[in-house]
């Protein structure tokens, strides 16, 4: 029951697909509103953010992996005490990914700082797929509840703020460029 006309469901699509790569809870709570409101099918919605949710995060292990060729970065990671946190990251991926993927701010750190410490990019991904599963269930889950709760007339609340919270980042990462330009 997609409330939009299908010429709009591959705007729709693309937007909630690539929407993690500008900002991932925002996004993840688009997508959520407007499957809640019955505003595209939920399945679809769901499978969409979840693989722009993914690879957006996948690519931030390269980063840390690059900064290996560096000579001098490279000689810090074999560090004794870069070289034991490396070995605990390893033992305790999944909690590492978990605190990083729930704890603001945590995500791009530590997914820098499995590609620097060498963590198995696939054990890294599969890690990554499996957060980024729970989380968007998680969120799914919360915002299908609070649309019951709040009823009908308050549902549009969520996808609404998702946009303001999207348009805001752009704004800011659209002024920052503005002024690192013009200097």
């Amino acid at each position: 029951m997609d409330m939009l006309p299908d010429s709009y469901a591959l705007g729709v699509y693309i937007s909630i697909f690539f929407g993690p790569f500008v900002q991932e809870d925002a996004a993840v709570f688009l997508a959520a509103g407007l499957a809640a409101n019955g505003i595209r099918q939920t399945i679809p919605l769901f499978l969409t953010i979840l693989a722009g949710l993914f690879l957006s995060d996948i690519w931030k292990y390269w980063i840390g992996w690059a900064a290996l060729k560096n000579p001098k970065a490279k000689a810090y990671a074999e560090r004794e005490q870069v070289v034991a946190m490396s070995e605990k990251v390893r033992s305790n991926l999944m909690k590492t990914l978990l605190m990083g993927r729930f704890v603001p701010f945590a995500r791009i750190p530590t997914y820098v700082a499995c590609g620097y410490l060498r963590i198995s990019y696939w054990k890294f991904c599969l890690g990554i797929a499996f957060t980024a599963t729970l989380y968007v269930t998680t969120i799914f889950t919360v915002v299908h509840f609070l649309g019951e709760v709040l009823g009908e007339q308050l549902k549009w609340v969520l996808p609404v703020t998702a946009l303001v919270v999207l348009a805001i980042v752009a704004l800011s990462f659209s002024i920052k460029r503005l002024r690192a330009a013009s200097k």
